[in-house]
């Protein structure tokens, strides 16, 4: 079994738990952790989004790994490497595509431009990059959505609006919003790269 682990970090209003899945939080995601009694492996992160009064509760529950403000990293990368080098083979980044923009675009970059065995998940949103190869994918959310990151050919079944071997490309918007009609729907990557998304709409 390979080793999954979640790195809480955002706007986590509710951090879920897996079994056998460990949890390690990130940055100020260390302190809504520790209040929802989530236990945690370490926190990481350079702290910066709290104060020394929160980081003292977080101390008080786990191992704490200080990054300097001043790095090449975002505290989600440095954790995500992190959790590679103590063997953690699927990575769910949890949360962080809530808040700012900038730290959110910077999220789905480590999916778009890194090759790391990463999830970013939230309470509406599961995000994953698909290689070339068979996905049987079971629904979680309402919309099913396929972007791809290169000149791409996939085929999709088993859901509202299904694609045999058609060819997108990173301008092509159109395979989103699509819905599993089925048990679990199959998509194929022939060739190329894709985000795949499982959405939910957001509402107050």
């Amino acid at each position: 079994m390979s080793r999954k682990v979640i790195l809480a970090a955002g706007l986590c209003e509710h951090i879920p738990l897996w079994k056998d899945t460990d949890v390690i939080g990130v940055d100020r995601g260390a302190l809504i952790a520790v209040r929802q009694k989530v236990s945690l492996r370490c926190a990481i992160g350079d702290f910066d989004s709290i104060t020394a009064q929160e980081k003292a509760e977080i101390a008080a529950a786990c191992e704490i790994h200080t990054l300097p403000r001043h790095k090449n990293e975002t505290d989600s990368e440095a954790a995500i490497q992190y959790a590679l080098d103590q063997g953690y083979e699927e990575i769910i980044l949890y949360g962080g595509l809530g808040g700012r923009m900038d730290h959110a675009l910077a999220n789905l970059y480590l999916l778009m431009h890194r090759d790391y065995p990463l999830t970013l998940q939230d309470e509406h949103h599961i995000i994953t990059k698909c290689k070339p190869g068979t996905y049987h994918v079971k629904k979680q959310f309402t919309y099913l959505s396929l972007l791809a990151l290169e000149p791409t050919i996939i085929s999709e079944s088993g859901v509202a609006y299904p694609l045999h071997k058609r060819q997108i490309t990173p301008t092509d918007i159109y395979p989103i919003s699509n819905e599993i009609i089925a048990d679990l729907a199959e998509i194929i990557v022939h060739e190329g790269n894709v985000l795949l998304f499982q959405c939910e709409d957001v509402t107050k």
